[in-house]
């Protein structure tokens, strides 16, 4: 179904402002410089916390991760915080995945100031699940259409087994049978979709130039994802590679054409 306008600015809405950083954070723990370094380090294996803020004169001006704690006094420990990764509560969810792909923790701040810290574990909490299956669900959007667009007729039936396709028309049939008027298209597994566009070397060049094999691969740990997403299984460790390319893949997804899909819309998801 064409994407009017304003169909793409409401879900650029909900992927970028909906769901922002402060939705994972945790409020960061502060301690002053000259705390009694074995009482900090004691507090942050009990909880446990990953890094602390530093304050000096009652501001947060540096930080300490616990695997760093030595027995030094805290300030011949503190590191500035011009080396953290800092995003405001405001920042998408998708430059919070980009910035924990590169270090194991994100401070948060509003006003200047961090207030918050997200770690990996911090992504299977609730607003990261609803929005990482909202990008899979997009990505089956786009791959749908684009079967759609090249393969008229039902002719992707050609690029599946007879085995695959009696499934995908026994499903048609239960989905009429309740009333749900449904194309033969949307009762493929995502699985079929993606073997369809990876069998066509025409379809790899023009959206996602990669290898049959690679994009048959891919296809597989999006599905992974998606199963643990539903099934309320943890998926940060187990499905990292696939949450940071499309989380790369973002901007691509919500360019959803009126007419058509744009040449290279799955390219960003490449690695």
């Amino acid at each position: 179904m064409p994407s009017s306008p304003s169909t793409v600015a409401s879900l650029r809405r909900v992927f970028f402002d909906s769901f922002v950083a402060r939705d994972l954070a945790e409020p960061l723990a502060s301690f002053d410089i000259t705390a009694d370094v074995k009482e900090v380090h004691q507090f942050m294996v009990s909880r446990p916390l990953t890094v602390i803020g530093l304050r000096r004169s009652g501001i947060v001006d540096g930080f300490i991760q616990q695997e760093n704690v030595n027995d030094l006094p805290l300030k011949e420990q503190m590191v500035d915080l011009s080396m953290a990764t800092i995003l405001a509560t405001t920042a998408p969810l998708r430059d919070v995945v980009r910035c924990l792909n590169e270090t194991p923790f994100v401070l948060v701040s509003t006003l200047g100031q961090p207030v918050g810290v997200i770690v990996r574990a911090d992504l299977e909490k609730p607003p990261m699940r609803m929005w990482m299956f909202g990008m899979v669900t997009l990505f089956e959007m786009v791959l749908t259409r684009i079967v759609d667009q090249h393969h008229a007729g039902n002719a992707w039936c050609d690029s599946l087994s007879d085995a695959r396709v009696a499934k995908a028309r026994q499903l048609q049939a239960e989905r009429h049978r309740r009333k749900q008027n449904v194309e033969l298209i949307d009762c493929l597994q995502l699985s079929d979709k993606g073997q369809v566009l990876a069998r066509s070397q025409d379809l790899r060049a023009r959206y996602w130039n990669r290898s049959r094999n690679h994009i048959e691969k891919s296809i597989k740990e999006i599905e992974s994802l998606r199963n643990n997403l539903a099934h309320a299984q943890a998926f940060t460790t187990e499905n990292w590679s696939v949450i940071v390319q499309l989380a790369e893949t973002t901007d691509q997804l919500l360019e959803l054409p009126a007419e058509f899909v744009a040449q290279d819309s799955l390219q960003p998801y490449s690695e």
